[in-house]
């Protein structure tokens, strides 16, 4: 596993969590950041790369 893939899997972990905290779906944390849902759970499962 690349550093890259390693950071991946951090950041989606965090964000999962913090969405799950915050008692919100996929798909709501998707529609206030103008995303999509899917793009959201790939990010989650740290299967993308975040760019700005």
């Amino acid at each position: 596993m690349s550093m890259n893939d390693k950071l991946s899997a951090i950041v989606g972990n965090n964000i999962k969590k913090y969405r799950k905290k915050l008692g919100i779906s996929q798909e709501e944390l998707a529609e206030k950041a103008g995303l999509h849902r899917t793009y959201i759970g790939s990010i989650e499962r740290g299967e993308r790369n975040i760019t700005p």
